[in-house]
């Protein structure tokens, strides 16, 4: 665990430098690619393939190596695996089957999670993630792509999910369950074929939503019950900036040239989606609250 949390720093901080990218580190990665693929192979036939992704480094030391380990099927499953830079290496056969047996149990459920919420979105996409807490226990962390926008009836759909989400708790063992929603701007057509690890990769799914709804489950007694209900936006910079635009073009005009303009972050589930609430603030900390509305930079202030 120690060394993946140092690959994991390493990573943020440096980057992955891509296979024979620096001359330097190029006698080291082969050794460390040559050496996968015959641990790999002797272990396990042709079940499985590797892929070399990159090295961690810093100021011209290697610290490790990071490979793909994949299935040789249609539907393969893909593990990510941390070569220490050890001399000689050392491949921890326990923990890559232990990641491959996460990681075919999160398919499982995020297949069935895909089906049973079909009922409601059809062409929805979902991820369904069962993570250790600190005490031991675990929760499952459910996200679900809907492909449809959520419309100005949202309460009669936040009803609804709930309703569906409470029906599919009971299939649930533990004692916390949390349920994401993320809805496009539009109706999404797009026939959807990656790997859906990747689909919800940050970079990825961050642009594809912008509404996102989250309802949490806790079992009290032997019922679960809603605890929690959020509703947020997800602004792209380019929308962000064009409201502050507006915002700035307003106060420049009616005697807040100094103040500062901050976009705020709401979560109420009963407010109104077609409007983004603001706030500016002197530099004596003094505080103006607004809205504006997305679609025509419509402002209106609270009294």
């Amino acid at each position: 665990m120690k060394y993946q949390i140092l690959f994991l720093l390493i990573f943020l901080t440096f980057g992955c430098n891509s296979q024979a990218q620096n001359k330097m580190f190029e006698k080291e990665e082969k050794k460390a690619i040559e050496f996968m693929e015959s641990q790999i192979t002797e272990i396990y036939n042709n079940q499985f393939k590797t892929e070399f992704i990159g090295t961690w480094h810093e100021f011209g030391k290697i610290y490790g190596f990071q490979f793909y380990v994949v299935e040789n099927n249609d539907y393969p499953i893909v593990v990510e695996y941390n070569l220490e830079n050890l001399s000689p290496f050392e491949f921890d056969k326990q923990r890559f089957e232990k990641e491959y047996e996460v990681i075919k149990v999160k398919i499982k459920a995020s297949e069935q999670l895909e089906n049973d919420i079909r009922v409601y979105f059809p062409k929805a996409r979902a991820i369904s993630n069962r993570i250790k807490n600190h005490d031991g226990t675990f929760r499952w962390v459910n996200k679900i792509y809907s492909t449809k926008p959520l419309d100005k009836k949202k309460d009669k759909t936040f009803s609804e999910l709930d309703s569906l989400c409470s029906l599919l708790t009971n299939k649930i063992n533990e004692n916390k369950v949390f349920f994401n929603f993320y809805f496009p701007k539009e109706n999404d057509k797009t026939e959807y074929t990656d790997n859906r690890f990747s689909f919800f990769e940050f970079e990825n799914f961050n642009k594809k939503h912008i509404h996102h709804y989250r309802v949490d489950f806790e079992k009290i007694g032997e019922q679960f019950e809603i605890t929690n209900q959020k509703l947020y936006d997800n602004l792209k910079d380019g929308q962000s900036e064009r409201l502050k635009k507006s915002i700035k073009k307003w106060k420049n005009e009616n005697g807040f040239e100094n103040w500062e303009i901050s976009l705020l972050t709401e979560s109420s589930t009963e407010r109104d989606l077609e409007f983004k609430k603001f706030m500016l603030k002197s530099s004596d900390g003094e505080k103006k609250f607004g809205f504006i509305k997305l679609e025509t930079n419509e402002l209106k202030f609270e009294k």
